[in-house]
């Protein structure tokens, strides 16, 4: 190779590193301003993680580091949790074959699993070459979030009004879930590698429970406490709380085939009128409708996404006639529930596994990213069983978002 042959090389070479390094950049910044982009478009978190799944692929391939990508993706999923989640992967889609209402199983299947693979791709990826700046972004991202969020409540929403946006002032619900699953990884971020990180993760935990407490979301405050304590115990005994969280799992697996009944003998009438705003009641009624469901075909279910239109299905034709109406709200306000419903007994017991699997892991890390990561979990969980529908892609996304910055700042040293 002569002079000028190796100049050219070494040119192009160079300027393939400084467009890889741009794209990784890119790829930071759109995972970072994710809260801010889910405060003015609600269902936006799929599109920022997908994206940024997008720009860290294409540095890889510019790199040429694509094929170590598939290689460690394959180590990945031949470990336990990687078969047990493949394995819940393929029963979900396998349970499009008996899913009465295809047309609309099939987009909840990818509304559900495309997040999943961006965040699988990015914690690969993007995780470890996480900078100092992204995480100084995402904070930055996260508090003008709030301020936003805090704007828009205490002016009635009148700027969305203006702009002629939607202005019902539960739209913000998802932003200030989005916050608050956010939160374990920033705050794992401030211990790790910023000084005086604990004094200013307290303020940051203050300021996003100021933004949570202003919502209209019960989940976000019910789930940002949980949090909390389960952080709490997590610190102070590591063992216990990982088994404690595992009798939850079972718990909340176990019961939920029967959780409209007891839920229906043991909350009384004063707690319900008590929580009226949250629709406590109504949801009770969801809930004995759905078991009623589950009851029909407990083995395999429904097919996935089917909740969606469970009440034109022929199993919503064998539930008795005075639950059969409530089948038709779309979802049964509960994602234990719902996998019950729609998966079955096969599919509860594989995401069961996942959960199991999951909180392993989780105790295998330092003392800090445990109890963070415990409190993500119990969160999710809290959310999970009194709140929105299990496969909603702004939601999976948000929490794989949280896995990869948690991820990150576990590769990040004080």
């Amino acid at each position: 190779m002569n002079a000028s042959a190796e100049h050219f090389h070494l040119s192009r070479s160079s300027i393939a590193t400084r467009v890889a390094d741009a794209l990784w950049r890119v790829s930071m910044v759109l995972l970072a301003v994710m809260p801010l982009g889910m405060t003015i478009a609600h269902r936006s978190s799929p599109l920022f993680l997908g994206l940024s799944a997008a720009f860290a692929l294409g540095a890889l391939v510019i790199e040429g580091g694509f094929g170590v990508f598939i290689q460690e993706a394959r180590r990945a999923l031949s470990t336990p949790i990687g078969l047990a989640v493949l394995s819940f992967a393929g029963w979900s889609f396998l349970s499009l074959g008996w899913s009465e209402v295809r047309e609309t199983s099939v987009p909840v299947l990818f509304e559900f699993w495309l997040p999943v693979a961006f965040a699988f791709t990015l914690s690969l990826t993007l995780a470890r070459r996480m900078t100092e700046g992204a995480f100084w972004t995402l904070a930055i991202a996260v508090v003008v979030a709030q301020l936003v969020m805090l704007l828009d409540l205490r002016t009635g929403l009148e700027i969305r009004k203006a702009l002629g946006m939607r202005f019902d002032s539960y739209i913000l619900n998802r932003p200030s879930l989005t916050l608050m699953v956010l939160l374990p990884p920033i705050l794992a971020w401030f211990y790790r590698s910023v000084g005086n990180g604990t004094v200013l993760g307290l303020a940051f935990l203050a300021l996003v429970g100021l933004a949570v407490a202003n919502s209209d979301s019960g989940s976000a405050v019910l789930g940002l406490l949980v949090a909390a304590l389960a952080c709490v115990v997590a610190l102070l005994a590591p063992r216990l709380s990982i088994l404690l969280a595992k009798i939850v799992i079972v718990a909340a697996l176990a019961i939920a085939p029967v959780i409209g009944p007891l839920a229906d003998r043991l909350i009384p009438n004063s707690v319900h009128q008590h929580m009226a705003s949250n629709h406590s009641r109504d949801r009770v009624n969801i809930w004995l409708s759905f078991d009623a469901a589950i009851h029909e075909d407990p083995i395999l279910g429904a097919g996935f996404g089917a909740s969606a239109r469970l009440g034109e299905t022929s199993i919503a034709q064998r539930v008795p006639p005075e639950r059969r109406v409530l089948l038709d709200v779309g979802h049964p306000h509960n994602a234990v529930l719902q996998i019950w419903v729609e998966l079955g007994l096969i599919g509860a017991l594989l995401a069961g596994a996942v959960c199991f699997l999951t909180l392993d892991a989780v105790a295998r890390q330092s003392r800090v990213i445990t109890a963070l990561g415990l409190a993500l979990m119990a969160s999710a969980v809290a959310v999970a069983i009194i709140g929105h529908g299990a496969w909603q892609g702004w939601w999976v996304s948000a929490l794989g978002a949280s896995i990869v910055w948690l991820l990150a700042a576990k590769h990040r040293h004080a």
